[in-house]
């Protein structure tokens, strides 16, 4: 695994961690030749998911991305990126 590449899923499992206690499902994949992504379930319909990646600026700073290239967050900022991730999956918070 290249650096980067660890670095990615480094940022991708702060992530899962981060939905997994607002009780989302995820799954990390990292396959060989493809960017490792996040894929994120919403239990109550679990037919709306999304895939999440992290991937980094010229600049060096990490961002988290949804796979139709719309960037939701900086990576720092796990919390901010999981409420973005929790409003395009449409939860409604009880």
């Amino acid at each position: 695994m290249t650096a980067e590449r660890g670095e990615a899923v480094d940022h991708l499992r702060r992530l899962a961690s981060q939905l997994e206690a607002h009780s989302f499902q995820v799954r990390l994949k990292s396959s060989p030749g493809l960017y490792p992504r996040l894929h994120v379930i919403n239990p109550m319909v679990p037919t709306m998911t999304e895939d999440v990646l992290a991937a980094h600026e010229e600049d060096g700073e990490w961002w988290f991305w949804l796979s139709w290239a719309g960037r939701i967050g900086q990576a720092e900022d796990v919390a901010t990126a999981a409420e973005r991730v929790a409003s395009v999956l449409h939860v409604i918070r009880r």
